[in-house]
């Protein structure tokens, strides 16, 4: 328990900076509506059509994220699929942050952690362990944001792996991924690293240091609001996330006109903010539980760092950043070319659009 039962009942940003956040993450209008506030309604994700004819991103003349340049694997030889429902008793999205110790001396001062019973932190939750909520718990926090006037993407991820790393050598027993700002501090030449290429770089650069078991990463990212984004943090070595931008926007959805008039006229449910943030973060975990079953997997931990995604656009430079050992069998973006996509996002900040 960190202490942070409750929620904020009330919009954190003004109405405009919501939008502009939302355009910085690649967020859009269909997007905000179709996914997430369906899920701050209902629970539950929402249904889509069968098959996808959608465009590969690589071959998009726009931007797109980068969790749009991954597929998810799934079962189709040797696991079965399982049942979130039926079986649920033997399924768990349990994840626990700090170092998990020496098991070969167990003992009570052989580790200290935090057990989650959600990969899903809510923002009081985050701020709570951020504070000290957790005793013995050293919590390092570092920006994503860079210059990119004086700076390049590779650059910012290689120095952000080497702040982790001697963070982790210095005692830190979980990593908090950041991209959040306040919008006084937000710039035009302050991009932020996507969140996912800064959870693999980390995971992966922990893991070439032997120290991998010593620490956890939590992102607190805009960029996850959808059930695929929070399977490829997991799936690259979050242990835990923050989806922020998507509490805030289940929280401007219930506070805007538009949805007031459609409870008066029964069209929506009348729920409070409270109710709708912890919606989306059911609908969250449920849509987690779905993508575990169709590995036949039923343990959250289990998934975790398993990277059960095949890359469709990236290069090798990329793979070898953050994503080793995934498949990418037909090359593509570098690291430059997912600079100038985040940054494009990014602008779309600072423009009248918006």
């Amino acid at each position: 328990d960190l202490g942070a039962s409750t929620l904020p009942s009330a919009p954190a940003l003004a109405a405009a900076d919501a939008l502009r956040a939302q355009a910085a993450a690649g967020m859009g209008a269909e997007d905000a509506q179709m996914v997430v506030e369906a899920m701050a309604t209902a629970g539950v994700e929402p249904t889509y059509c069968m098959g996808d004819d959608i465009p590969l991103a690589v071959l998009s003349s726009r931007p797109h994220p980068l969790a749009d340049y991954f597929k998810q694997r799934f079962a189709q030889v040797t696991n079965p699929p399982i049942d979130p429902l039926r079986e649920g008793l033997v399924m768990s999205l349990e994840m626990r942050l700090g170092g998990r110790g020496n098991l070969l001396a167990p003992g009570p001062g052989a580790y200290t952690q935090v057990l989650l019973p959600s990969p899903v932190l809510l923002e009081a939750e985050l701020a709570a362990l951020q504070a000290g909520g957790a005793p013995g718990l050293d919590v390092r926090t570092f920006g994503l944001h860079y210059d990119a006037g004086s700076t390049d993407l590779a650059a910012a991820l290689a120095a952000l792996a080497d702040d982790a790393e001697a963070a982790v050598r210095a005692g830190a027993g979980v990593l908090v991924l950041s991209d959040r700002l306040a919008p006084a501090d937000w710039s035009p030449s302050r991009p932020p690293i996507p969140a996912l290429l800064a959870v693999g770089a980390v995971h992966h650069r922990l893991i070439a240091a032997g120290l991998r078991t010593d620490t956890s990463i939590v992102a607190e990212t805009a960029q996850c609001t959808t059930t695929h984004h929070l399977a490829l943090l997991v799936g690259y070595g979050a242990h835990a996330v923050c989806p922020y931008l998507g509490f805030e926007t289940a929280r401007q959805w219930r506070a805007s006109p538009r949805t007031e008039a459609l409870i008066k006229t029964g069209k929506a449910p009348d729920l409070s903010s409270v109710a709708a943030q912890k919606n989306y973060k059911k609908a969250l975990e449920k849509g987690l539980l779905k993508i575990l079953s169709k590995m036949g997997i039923s343990l959250l931990s289990c998934y975790h760092g398993a990277q059960i995604f095949e890359a469709y656009g990236l290069g090798p430079d990329v793979v070898d950043a953050a994503f080793k050992g995934s498949v990418s069998r037909i090359g593509g973006m570098a690291l430059a070319d997912l600079q100038a996509e985040a940054s494009a996002f990014w602008a779309k900040a600072f423009t009248a659009e918006g």
